[in-house]
């Protein structure tokens, strides 16, 4: 039970995706290569460097915001405000976990470090959880650099030159970590309000909020097919309608109906949205060797 709770301080599904992004990058870098074998020891440093920087970035989220877990209904069941796990033993938990990461990342290069750790945990942490998440309603702008940092660093381990495509790879994921963190707030707003959290769809207009929502999918949608033809590829394009077409559907009836019902929905479809896209990027990599 004991080893559960910290599992549940480490984020679990935040870290599957996070590392799910760094594995399709690295895969799609190293098949545009052409090359073979596939240097499995060399994935698994980077895939293992992934994990403890993800892993020691939600604990100590987890640490810094264990006041504002207390009081949303959505978040009071973790570990801290459950009082399974103390605060300063989740402290040091996380600052071991990304103590790790940063030397393994630092082994592997100053770039390697300063996409993972700087990029990654350092916007994530400082940016987003300390300076900005309670004081503007455009925080979770600052979480686009550190979400976008495991598919740009997956992509830099994987050997490929950084092109146009590697760009808006991570751009893509850019885009989509503020788009599902704002359905999360426009569905669970009066949890935000009581936490004291001025997350933007929760203290716009209601009209507004739809809008911002809207736009976003938009320009994620958008962004999947310049992408596709930035790779030249049909099948890439036919991939990514299959999840782009419900997902537009599902944005359109909420644009003209707004309801918390219709915007949990873009949420769990843009749950494995990102996951979906790069996978279906890194088979066409591989397909087109």
């Amino acid at each position: 039970m004991r080893a559960h709770e910290y599992w549940l301080l480490l984020k679990p599904r935040i870290l599957l995706a996070m590392v799910a992004l760094y594995s399709t990058s690295y895969i799609a870098s190293f098949a545009s290569l052409g090359q073979a074998p596939f240097d499995f020891p060399h994935f698994v440093i980077g895939f293992v460097a992934v994990s403890l920087a993800v892993s020691g970035s939600n604990a100590l989220n987890c640490y810094l915001d264990r006041d504002i877990d207390a009081l949303m209904v959505r978040t009071r069941r973790r570990p801290i405000p459950r009082g399974v796990v103390e605060p300063k033993v989740a402290l040091v938990f996380g600052l071991l976990l990304l103590a790790s990461a940063a030397a393994i990342s630092l082994y592997l290069g100053v770039v390697p470090f300063l996409l993972l750790i700087i990029e990654g945990a350092g916007f994530y942490l400082v940016a987003y959880t300390i300076l900005l998440k309670r004081r503007t309603s455009l925080n979770v702008l600052a979480t686009a650099p550190s979400v976008a940092a495991p598919s740009w660093f997956g992509w830099f381990m994987g050997g490929a030159p950084f092109n146009a495509q590697a760009l808006i790879l991570g751009l893509i994921v850019a885009v989509w970590g503020p788009l599902h963190l704002w359905t999360i707030a426009y569905t669970f707003a009066e949890d935000y309000l009581r936490g004291e959290v001025p997350m933007l769809p929760s203290v716009l207009s209601p009209g507004r909020a739809v809008y911002s929502i809207v736009v976003s999918l938009l320009v994620l949608v958008s962004s999947t097919y310049f992408l596709a033809f930035l790779a030249g590829s049909i099948l890439f394009t036919l991939a990514v309608s299959v999840i782009n077409i419900p997902l537009l559907f599902v944005g359109a009836r909420f644009y003209v109906t707004p309801s918390k019902r219709r915007g949990w929905w873009i949420f769990k479809l843009t749950a494995p949205y990102i996951v979906i896209v790069l996978s279906a990027f890194m088979i066409d990599k591989y397909l087109s060797v």
